[in-house]
């Protein structure tokens, strides 16, 4: 399941005030099995109780831990879902600013990257999302940030600068094209391609917010989750 000179970092999802590594294993189990890797799926401070940066703060250590490992920059992938591919690429800003080397690639699966929830997709894709709605990121993101910026970078990662975003390594984002959270990753990319980076965007049909988590019991999670692992393949030689 692991091999020495891959790994992956994992951030599970959970509006940054719920949610536990137990939730992302299966999928981050059958990542590192199809990328020659090892997973470490760590767990991070949630709100109320543990505000932004908290969050941040955490998924940095542990991006640094595992380079303290030994592990090549070049070699490792951030990977989350939801608020945990959010928390993915505000790691990446982070460690842009202080000064740690980017990863290989970067993957948000579903991701949360515009904390304002004002994106024409909450509207849009009200009534096609069983899942998330606006009023419950609303409350996510007033737990979370607690009065902090939500455009502040490390928070939604969508309003990194344009040195930043120019600097980060490939990423593929993944979301659903019913769900509110679609315009976040169509946007984002957007905003990278402006600058010159790298990011594919996948909207797929027919699924869910974060339907790769059931990749132990849904054809189109395993789809979902091989596309992922050929991505990191690809980038992470």
């Amino acid at each position: 399941m692991t091999n020495q000179d891959r790994a992956l970092l994992h951030f599970h999802g959970g509006g940054y005030r719920a949610g536990a590594p137990e939730l992302s294993r299966p999928l981050a189990g059958h990542l590192a099995r199809r990328v020659g890797a090892e997973v470490t799926v760590p767990p991070y401070r949630l709100a109320p109780v543990h505000p932004f940066p908290a969050a941040v703060e955490d998924g940095l250590a542990a991006y640094a831990a595992l380079l303290g490992r030994g592990f090549a920059p070049e070699r490792t992938a951030v990977v989350g879902e939801s608020a945990g591919g959010g928390l993915a690429l505000a790691v990446l800003v982070a460690a842009r600013e202080a000064g740690l080397p980017m990863p290989g690639a970067a993957v948000g699966l579903s991701p949360w990257l515009d904390l304002t929830v004002e994106a024409p997709s909450y509207e849009r894709c009200a009534a096609t999302d069983p899942v998330l709605g606006r009023t419950d990121l609303l409350d996510s993101a007033v737990l979370y940030l607690a009065g902090a910026d939500p455009r502040a970078p490390t928070a939604s990662p969508l309003f990194a600068s344009a040195e930043t975003l120019a600097a980060l390594p490939p990423v593929l984002l993944q979301s659903s094209r019913d769900e509110v959270l679609a315009d976040d990753a169509v946007r984002f990319g957007k905003r990278m391609a402006a600058v010159g980076g790298d990011c594919r965007v996948e909207l797929w049909e027919d699924t869910t917010h974060c339907w790769q988590l059931f990749v132990d019991r849904l054809p189109v999670a395993v789809r979902a989750a091989d596309c992922v692992a050929a991505f990191l393949r690809e980038r992470l030689i």
